[in-house]
């Protein structure tokens, strides 16, 4: 039964889809008379079966033999033809592989977990069929990813992920401030969709294959032969990677994070936790192929690296707590592209590892304040760590598995990449480049907690009641899974035990980074000081930050502004020259016919008049016009 349920573990996408179509039904209103409460349990239900499913096809990874072979060895593979015509043939083809499964159990188990929540966080709200709804289609699109081995398939996958998000941000259309939102998300997006989609079409001429799999053969026989590669494969690779950098929310497009912010909380906890990782999936997919080009490798790093700097800064001014956390998901990131850059593939997997589950239970934690106290402005809150102590302890459990502190997962990851950049061709630069990151995002994390839990009540936090049981239990499972998780990781070989989990070179100044960090965020916020607000002379770097450093600002003078004035000019050219040259010409021939109309009289003695003179005209042409004298031809001699 188990070994059957992993040869079927590509039935797992289709439970969450199921219940996403399902869910039309109550959407527009068919179904009206049981409320759109059955639609929230329907997707339960089938995202649990998802769960279940999943589980059991990775128990039978690692417990049966035969099983387990063939997957490790010899993977399980399944597709389907799409289109074959012409000698082109494009398919669906996946793979059931141990990261797969992994992967499938992570973003189902936190699907459930979230559902759970949103019950409790979306009690009052009619909108169940559509939010739940779109969560489902997440889902679903999230486990088709992980199993596909088609590079183009990923990229359609990814354009149904980023419709979701389009969906998923507009729950709450009858706000302008989320429809400009849910806008923003979609066209910002868009810019890193369509340069992955030219270089998806550039690239098959050029390897023969889209699947993952074929790539990685080609680009081992381009090294191992020597073979001398075309220019234009650094532009291809290029164009591969602006995809995830896009869903990745990496500079400069990281915009879209920050505008998804006004969707629901509980969705907010998918996209900064597993949606956002996506991308980074696909990276990791293309590895094989970034490595051809050092060019390529080198924007990735340079990418990342500012990307961790800059949007850990960013992070610090932030006072809407969603958006503090959801620059540190771009600045963490940043830390698996510059992993990707240098050549880190483990490094890499294990940074993406790491990162699911403490995100999305410092999210599942603030959501509990955010909810019960009706503001998420940072400096409205305060002083709930004697009201709030439990949902405190798991915000400090998720932001220690972020931080550089042992025994977490953070940690070890991070000592990895420390490790990876210190045996570079800049291990100064970057090396700096990872410490400064882990001690912004140690003060980061710290200045949200001290912001929340300690201080003094405020107005909103002098009566923080309790959140309902369905949103207390998916967190503190969660929080259980993240003090586990140290022990899971050893238990499985990702890292060794030596004393504590990852321990290595390197390791003390990284814990040094997140004691400074931390420690500094922590006499700042723990206690109300002073210089936790920039001075009047500073304030203008404060503002500067707080607004993205003027990022949107910039795109709406430089690329918001070419793009209209071009709009401009093409519709000026529409009006005036096709539609004034059409118009003219037209206007032309109806006055020439109502001139010919006049001449138009009805009398046979005036039509005869003039059929004699039109033959008496070309009579006298005829006559006047020299006759051509014939040519002689000379006979063959």
């Amino acid at each position: 039964m188990t070994v059957a349920l992993l040869e079927t573990a590509w039935l797992v996408p289709l439970y969450p889809l199921l219940a996403a179509l399902l869910s039309l039904a109550w959407s527009p209103g068919l179904i009206s008379r049981t409320g759109p409460r059955p639609c929230g349990y329907l997707n339960l239900l089938m995202v649990s079966a998802a769960f279940v499913h999943s589980v059991v096809a990775l128990t039978a990874l690692h417990t049966n033999a035969r099983a387990g072979a063939e997957a490790l060895y010899r993977p399980i593979t399944f597709g389907w033809t799409w289109l074959d015509t012409a000698g082109l043939r494009i398919g669906f083809d996946g793979l059931i592989t141990e990261p797969a499964l992994v992967a499938m159990t992570v973003i189902t188990g936190l699907h459930v977990l979230v559902q759970l929540y949103s019950i409790a966080y979306l009690e009052m709200d009619w909108g169940w069929p559509r939010f739940f709804g779109s969560l489902s289609f997440f889902e679903a699109g999230l486990c088709a990813l992980v199993l596909t081995d088609s590079l183009f398939f990923s990229y359609v996958i990814l354009e149904l992920l980023t419709f979701g998000t389009y969906l998923i941000v507009g729950t709450w259309y009858n706000q302008p401030l989320v429809v400009k939102g849910a806008r923003d998300a979609f066209l910002t997006k868009r810019i890193g969709d369509l340069i992955l989609l030219a270089g998806v079409i550039a690239l098959l001429p050029l390897t023969g294959t889209w699947n993952f799999h074929g790539l990685q053969g080609w680009a081992a026989d381009q090294i191992n032969n020597h073979n001398t590669l075309p220019p234009a494969i650094t532009l291809i690779l290029l164009a591969l990677i602006a995809g995830p950098m896009g869903k990745c929310a990496q500079i400069p497009l990281h915009l879209w994070l920050d505008e998804a912010m006004e969707s629901p909380l509980p969705s907010t906890v998918l996209r900064n936790s597993v949606v956002v990782v996506g991308g980074a999936w696909v990276l990791l997919r293309l590895e094989p192929l970034i490595e051809l080009s050092p060019l390529v490798q080198t924007v990735l790093v340079i990418v990342g690296g500012t990307s961790a700097l800059v949007g850990s800064l960013i992070a610090l001014a932030q006072i809407d707590v969603k958006r503090a956390l959801s620059f540190l998901v771009s600045s963490w990131l940043g830390l698996l592209f510059v992993a990707v850059g240098l050549g880190g593939i483990d490094v890499a997997d294990h940074l993406m590892l790491v990162y699911p589950l403490a995100m999305a239970l410092m999210l599942m934690a603030v959501g509990a304040i955010v909810l019960t106290n009706i503001t998420q402005d940072l400096t409205q809150l305060g002083g709930l760590w004697s009201k709030r102590p439990l949902m405190g302890l798991a915000f400090l459990t998720g932001a220690a598995g972020l931080m550089a502190l042992p025994p977490f997962g953070g940690f070890a990851a991070l000592r990895e990449l420390l490790e990876l950049t210190a045996a570079s061709s800049s291990p100064a630069v970057l090396g700096g480049v990872v410490l400064i990151t882990n001690a912004l995002i140690s003060a980061g994390l710290i200045r949200v907690f001290g912001l929340i839990w300690a201080g003094r009540p405020s107005v909103f936090t002098t009566r923080s009641p309790e959140v309902l049981w369905l949103m207390a239990l998916p967190t503190f499972v969660l929080m259980g899974l993240m003090l586990h998780l140290p022990q899971l990781l050893v238990i499985n070989g990702v890292f060794s035990l030596s004393p504590l989990p990852g321990w290595g070179p390197q390791a003390l100044p990284l814990l040094l980074s997140t004691l400074v960090g931390g420690g500094l965020s922590a006499v700042f916020y723990l206690r109300p000081h002073p210089l936790a607000h920039l001075p009047a002379a500073l304030g203008g770097l404060q503002d500067w930050l707080a607004h993205d450093m003027q990022t949107e600002r910039f795109y709406h003078r430089t690329v918001v502004w070419l793009v209209v004035s071009l709009a401009r000019l093409s519709a000026w050219s529409d009006d005036r020259l096709i539609d004034g040259f059409s118009g003219a010409s037209g206007s032309a021939a109806m006055a020439g016919a109502r001139r010919l109309s006049l001449t138009t009289s009805g009398r046979s003695q005036l039509y005869a008049l003039t059929l004699v003179l039109g033959v008496v005209l070309m009579a006298i042409w005829l006559l006047a016009t020299p006759a051509a004298a014939p040519e002689l031809v000379r006979p063959f001699s």
